[in-house]
């Protein structure tokens, strides 16, 4: 994984929501691959889960560039169409207009994208992680860009009480990696950025806005594919809780 660059223990962790403690049941690339082979297009769900990376720096791009749920409904379906088209693209699979209007179409009739627990789980290694984290006295907070607060989803998932704060862009006004969003968080709890790390598993948004505000930035890679990165990454919550409570002094 990896040493954090820090002048001391850690004291504060926080972590992303979606994709980091919980994902979409069954995820993007399953339902897609699903919905490529109702219009009698073959696709490997493996090929188009690395490729949703792709997809995804280019939402995390536009999405800090201008919210996506702040812009008009022809603008935000123009901005759909195209990470639809640059998602297939990266696939290898066909993209042309046509295509991609279908498969838009198709797509969405599989997922409801109302921001709805019910259509997420919780990864296993959440809980044990977070646990292992206060057992140590290490603060812990959810930072998520997200169109609204997203309390009621930590809450259903039962991790809301290990977390000493829930910060959610939506409410605070600004998307990761906005450095002020990471404040929103770092202030209220009094930690110093260099006595915190952010876990996330967008290399774009939570590894350039941790960086950017002096926090340590961990990249969470459950699927192998950032073997690219350059900062620490782990395959699990478990990894990272480990390192982080291994760090600390004996007597901090």
């Amino acid at each position: 994984m990896g040493t954090f660059a820090t002048n001391g223990p850690i004291d504060l962790v926080t972590f992303d929501l979606y994709d980091t403690l919980i994902e979409l049941n069954p995820p993007r690339w399953e339902r897609l691959a699903e919905a490529a082979r109702k219009q009698g297009i073959d696709a490997d769900p493996v090929t188009l889960r690395d490729a949703d990376r792709i997809a995804e720096d280019y939402f995390t791009i536009e999405n800090g560039r201008f919210p996506v749920r702040d812009r008009g409904p022809e603008e935000r379906e123009t901005f759909r169409l195209e990470l639809m088209r640059r998602w297939l693209a990266a696939a290898g699979l066909p993209h042309d207009p046509e295509t991609t209007r279908e498969m838009r179409r198709a797509y969405i009739s599989e997922f409801d994208e109302v921001p709805d627990h019910h259509h997420y789980r919780l990864f296993d290694d959440v809980l044990p992680a977070l646990r292992t984290l206060r057992r140590a006295g290490v603060l812990t907070a959810v930072i998520s860009n997200a169109d609204d607060d997203v309390t009621v989803v930590c809450t259903h998932f039962a991790f809301a009480p290990l977390m000493d704060l829930i910060v959610t862009s939506a409410l605070v006004g600004y998307e990761k990696p906005d450095p002020r969003t990471y404040q929103a968080a770092l202030e209220p709890l009094g930690i110093d950025p260099e006595f915190a790390v952010h876990v996330g598993d967008q290399p774009k948004s939570d590894v350039v806005g941790a960086l950017g505000v002096g926090m340590s930035a961990v990249l969470l890679d459950r699927y192998d594919r950032h073997d690219d990165a350059d900062v620490p990454t782990v395959s699990t919550l478990t990894e990272l809780a480990d390192t982080v409570v291994a760090d600390r002094k004996p007597n901090h």
